[in-house]
């Protein structure tokens, strides 16, 4: 049993904008967790947040492929708890809670983003592969949630901020 989540959106912002929402650590900061990213090959960085009931707070990551304004992938590796999915997805209610509580897993998956350039913005295409085993597809379905708020709302918002500066 594996899974993949596959989320596509289109932001009116240049595929240039959106690179540097997803690339420069201080903005990825900004509508993400806090990381220490840099878009080349090879390198090693993790995205850090206040640890979870499960989980330590930590996501482990290497850069796998970079091709710039165009596609970027690395691997996302840390602790899976369903604490730790609803935490991320802004789920906060005793129903989830109970659903998936005791579920731990390792997670080792692949988080990978392309941009395409469109008639007055880019479309983002997320892919988040790696969902191997029931643990971690039920997992899937919190962190599709999460991604869609964080892709949706958070990042439209971090790169109007960036748009209100220059």
């Amino acid at each position: 049993m594996t899974r993949t989540i596959q989320l596509k959106t289109v932001l009116p912002y240049s595929p240039e904008l959106v690179w540097q929402a997803l690339t420069d650590p201080v903005i990825l900061g900004s509508w993400f967790m806090q990381n220490d990213i840099q878009p080349i090959p090879g390198h090693y960085f993790t995205f850090r947040m206040a640890p979870q009931k499960g989980w330590d707070g930590i996501t482990h990551c290497e850069i796998i492929t970079v091709e710039t304004q165009k596609h970027i992938a690395y691997t996302y590796r840390g602790e899976a708890s369903g604490e730790k999915a609803l935490a991320c997805a802004g789920i906060h209610s005793n129903t989830a809670d109970k659903i998936t509580k005791g579920i731990f897993t390792k997670l080792d998956t692949v988080l990978s983003f392309t941009l395409e350039s469109t008639c007055g913005g880019t479309i983002l295409q997320m892919k988040h592969s790696g969902y191997k085993g029931l643990k971690l597809v039920i997992v899937s379905f919190i962190m599709q949630m999460g991604w869609k708020k964080q892709l949706n709302k958070k990042l439209p918002k971090a790169l109007e901020k960036l748009i209100a500066k220059k």
